[in-house]
């Protein structure tokens, strides 16, 4: 079946629980692409046609599985140290940043993301969540440090909502690596997650003030880590088709009412074909 844009939406924003299945665009594109990470950064666009299939926390279906078929599109642009990444190979929305400082074989990085909206009357057209008050999105800014260590290439970052909204602090420490079988590239990613209570008190939780005027129980976030992780191969079928497929998996909790079905755990299996310009 297809996915509608209300559910698009509120998985969109499950990534705000468990991360989607792309990551930085510096060390994911890097790590399918077989680069270097010496090399210069490539300007590029991407649309394709993909699919997939996921078990795991749902704000709307009691199972929390769904399966669909979506449209893709992802990008970079850099220019002198500035750049800017978006949709597909970025786990936020939109991620603008200037590459501050070089050092040996490590990079770093000041970034400014987006979490994109949380609940809204534009994703909730079935009032399902009508009573609740409005979850607008973040913007946490912060710095990315992204190295070598062997075959590895290793990320962290540092975030700080900057909008006033969640005003919650972010950090993340990723790791991963490729392998190259003939045209063949298979690469794997971990990543840990660390997220204060008050992430996921403004997009989940529920005030004694919600609770009265809905039928939810009042609900207080908590501080969060989160394991996320994924396996995946690229081959490029032409010069400019590609074809990917990738296996995720995470591990946390969530507790709150607004939850359909919750679980302490994702897996995901996903596949596209995207032509590159």
């Amino acid at each position: 079946m297809y996915i509608d844009i209300k559910t698009l939406s509120l998985v969109a924003l499950l990534t705000i629980v468990f991360s989607s299945f792309a990551y930085s665009s510096d060390i994911a594109r890097t790590l399918r692409t077989n680069a270097s990470q010496e090399s210069e950064p490539e300007n590029f666009f991407e649309i394709g046609l993909g699919a997939g299939v996921w078990v795991g926390s749902s704000l709307t279906d009691e199972d929390g599985k769904g399966v669909g078929i979506s449209l893709n599109a992802s990008g970079s642009y850099n220019w002198n140290g500035f750049f800017i990444d978006f949709f597909g190979e970025t786990s936020e929305e939109v991620v603008v940043g200037y590459n501050a400082y070089e050092h040996n074989n490590w990079s770093f990085d000041v970034v400014l993301g987006g979490t994109g909206n949380g609940i809204t009357q534009d994703n909730d057209k079935e009032g399902l969540f009508e009573g609740l008050n409005k979850r607008e999105g973040s913007m946490p800014l912060g710095v990315r440090a992204t190295g070598n260590y062997g075959e590895n290439i290793i990320q962290l970052s540092l975030k700080q909502d900057i909008s006033g909204r969640s005003q919650a602090t972010i950090a993340s420490a990723l790791i991963g690596r490729n392998w190259q079988y003939r045209n063949w590239n298979f690469h794997g990613l971990a990543e840990l997650n660390f997220a204060t209570a008050k992430l996921e008190d403004y997009f989940f939780g529920v005030s004694e003030e919600e609770a009265n005027r809905t039928n939810f129980s009042a609900y207080e976030g908590k501080a969060s880590v989160k394991f996320n992780s994924s396996i995946g191969v690229t081959y490029p079928i032409s010069e400019h088709w590609i074809y990917r497929a990738t296996v995720s998996a995470g591990l946390g909790s969530n507790n709150s009412p607004l939850f359909a079905k919750s679980r302490n755990f994702y897996i995901g299996i996903s596949t596209s074909i995207s032509y590159v310009f």
